[in-house]
């Protein structure tokens, strides 16, 4: 009897143990790809601004997905482009940037964007969002 106390104990200690890594990994996903997806842009809005190819620097947003590019316009076929997978467990969703669409961009000489707005990183595991927001300026905020 007692060994099966015992036994019933463990089990129940380590099932918790486990959801409760399982769920430490996870929120840990979302914090570390929201920090990283704001440094690639970023990054973009610094290259606007410095100058780099006097041109244009933008994020493309799609649901599981975003695209660093160069240019006015994004071109799906550019074989430049750089793009980031995001786990299955997390999405980009309520994208809300002015003037519509998914992209938004970074224009010389100071790195502003007439696509400002708001977007959120959704973790289904966790039902959780973290809203990222972008300011005309360029600056990013979450």
């Amino acid at each position: 009897m007692e060994v099966l106390v015992v036994t019933t104990l463990f089990v129940i200690i380590f099932g918790m143990v486990a959801l409760y890594s399982q769920a430490s990994q996870v929120r840990s996903d979302l914090n570390s790809q929201v920090a990283i997806f704001v440094s690639y842009a970023r990054l973009q809005q610094s290259e606007a601004a410095a100058g780099k190819s006097n041109g244009s620097f933008g994020v493309h947003l799609e649901s599981n997905s975003y695209v660093l590019f160069e240019g006015s316009v994004y071109d799906p076929n550019n074989t430049a482009n750089d793009s980031t997978v995001l786990p299955p467990t997390l999405a980009i969703q309520n994208i809300s940037l002015n003037g519509g669409g998914t992209d938004f961009i970074f224009t010389p000489p100071h790195g502003e964007t007439n696509h400002y707005g708001t977007l959120d990183f959704y973790s289904t595991s966790l039902d959780k969002t973290i809203t990222i927001t972008l300011t005309s300026l360029g600056t990013l905020d979450y």
